[in-house]
């Protein structure tokens, strides 16, 4: 079965992996590890073929290149893959629209992702730094890979960060059969003597982009993640239409503050209004529990928590797993190999890419 994807301003958002969101691959494109060389120097030739601005380049390597290296292989080289294609749509640098106090709205007039997500963390930190706060709503943008990046990015400045975005409307509840949410993903970051502690995640059981790569190779879904019109579970790609929201109502309700702080609160469409990818919403915040330095010794008193936690053991005897610790040892011990695991199906589409061809897929 051949697969195209969606045209990019009304394509399905990936979302965000979860943990334990079981990737789905054909016998004959299972992963291969490669040499983090090449794969940046692929990368980079790409983005060069698509006209990404030279003192960009390296940024927007290294950014889906890290989502490949955490694991979330949905938000990594296969998005890069996927979003090169739209790398062109840009129209020029992402400016301030409105604002008022602390809070700000960008246009980013098309950007690429991981470009204009850093403009908008930039100024949320200078709200920060003005305020105690930044809270930001960004549109017209193309899409980023993994959220942590954000989030962290914020923490490493002694803040609390929190980087969420929406979609279209491809999500419902535990026993519905009509989307009506975005995927909804959510991170957050805060400092710790250690460095920042990373939590990012979807609203939903598995991301979108599990279903691209399904249907690019024909094969099944992980059972209990999607649902067909009539609202029963299906591991059947061709008839899935909706990702099921985490948590039956407790998820459910995240999801729900996640598409407010996204949409209503700057203006921006929600639900079924958001009809493609410049009319999806992305908000980025920057906390600083200082006060403006009134208050001091926030991130000693997250370094205690995190002992605490560090300190207790599960029922098997095992120790609690703190939000992102897996993800960093895994970007950590890819990072030590100099090697990651591809599908041997993205990589094919990455040598395209490096190669000028933006048609393959």
């Amino acid at each position: 079965m051949s697969f195209t994807p969606p045209d990019h301003p009304g394509a399905v958002d990936a979302g965000t992996a979860v943990s334990g969101a079981c990737p789905v691959r054909g016998v004959g494109d299972r992963p291969v590890r490669r040499d983090l060389t090449i794969l940046r120097t692929l990368m980079a030739d790409a983005c060069r073929a698509a006209s990404v601005p030279h003192d960009r380049v390296d940024a927007v390597v290294e950014h889906y290149l890290a989502g490949e290296l955490r694991g979330k292989s949905w938000h990594g080289v296969a998005k890069f893959c996927f979003e090169s294609r739209f790398f062109h749509h840009r129209q020029g640098t992402p400016r301030v629209v409105r604002e008022h106090g602390a809070l700000a709205v960008v246009d980013a007039r098309r950007e690429i992702g991981p470009i204009s997500a850093n403009y908008a963390v930039d100024v949320a930190l200078g709200k920060a730094a003005d305020f105690g706060a930044g809270i930001v709503g960004m549109i017209n943008t193309q899409r980023y890979g993994i959220l942590a990046q954000w989030s962290e990015r914020i923490a490493e400045h002694g803040l609390v960060g929190i980087a969420m975005n929406t979609s279209r409307a491809e999500a419902t509840v535990h026993g519905g059969r009509t989307p009506f949410l975005g995927v909804n993903p959510l991170s957050f970051a805060f400092p710790t003597l250690d460095g920042p502690v990373v939590a990012d995640m979807a609203t939903t059981l598995a991301p979108m982009g599990l279903l691209w790569e399904a249907r690019r190779g024909d094969n099944r879904l992980p059972r209990d993640r999607f649902v067909d019109d009539r609202g029963h579970f299906t591991d059947d790609p061709d008839t899935a239409c909706s990702a099921v929201v985490f948590g039956e109502h407790r998820g459910f309700a995240v999801s729900l503050l996640v598409q407010i702080l996204t949409g209503s609160l700057f203006g921006f469409p929600m639900g079924t209004e958001v009809d493609s990818t410049w009319s999806t919403g992305y908000t980025f915040l920057a906390l600083d529990p200082s006060f403006g330095g009134q208050v001091a010794g926030h991130t000693e008193s997250n370094t205690r928590l995190v002992d605490t936690i560090k300190s207790a053991v599960t029922r098997d005897g095992d120790a609690v797993r703190l939000p992102g610790q897996a993800s960093k040892e895994r970007a950590d011990h890819a990072l030590d190999t100099g090697t990651v695991e591809i599908d041997q199906a993205v990589y094919r589409r990455l040598r395209a890419r490096a190669a000028g061809d933006f048609a393959t897929d």
